[in-house]
């Protein structure tokens, strides 16, 4: 017979792989040397937050070139931990690849600063807190079930109730074209 059991957990252990996400490729970097030029993206830019096409209209002399600004980033590891993945969306602090004709103030000229993220914290700092003291989950859904129920026969005996009080339709007299057949048999019975 089969171990419900060990079937259980591997079909877990199968899940919780296929659930892990596939690291996002990182745009081709240059060598850890190499000179390039970047920018640090700033909260704001004339009173306006920024973005990959008032970058490149600054340095490149033309906002149509955003997309080899994007290019040049796509998937790379920011600061905050993030990665650039949409065009319109960069935030301050990021740092960006420029290509190699961009020039303008805030322009830096170096090896690209290198971003690392701190360490992930151990599994056993993971650990969920104790249960408060009171009633577990199911304490409380079956004291929620109840009083649904509760809730829902009251509901129906108000109602059966109502419809007990309702007074009885009354009785409808013989219409004036019909003849009076109580006192018809009655006389017949004493003729």
């Amino acid at each position: 017979m089969v171990d419900v059991r060990r079937l259980l957990a591997l079909l877990l252990a199968a899940l919780a792989v296929l659930a892990v996400p596939a690291p996002a490729s990182a745009a081709p970097s240059p060598g850890p040397s190499a000179e390039v030029k970047y920018y640090v993206v700033r909260d704001q830019f004339g009173g306006e937050p920024e973005f990959l096409f008032e970058i490149a209209q600054r340095f490149l002399g033309s906002g149509d070139r955003n997309d080899e600004i994007f290019q040049l980033n796509k998937g790379r590891l920011q600061p905050d931990g993030l990665r650039l993945t949409k065009p319109e969306a960069i935030l301050p602090g990021w740092i960006l690849q420029l290509p190699a004709d961009a020039e303008g103030e805030g322009v830096r000229t170096g090896p690209l600063p290198a971003v690392t993220l701190p360490a992930p914290t151990p599994a056993a700092a993971l650990t969920p807190a104790p249960a408060p003291a009171g009633l577990s989950w199911w304490e409380w859904a079956s004291l929620a079930s109840g009083a649904v129920l509760l809730l829902a026969g009251g509901a129906m005996a108000a109602w059966w109730a109502a419809r007990r009080r309702r007074p009885a339709p009354a009785s409808r007299a013989p219409s004036p074209g019909w003849p009076d057949t109580d006192r018809y048999y009655r006389l017949e019975d004493a003729g």
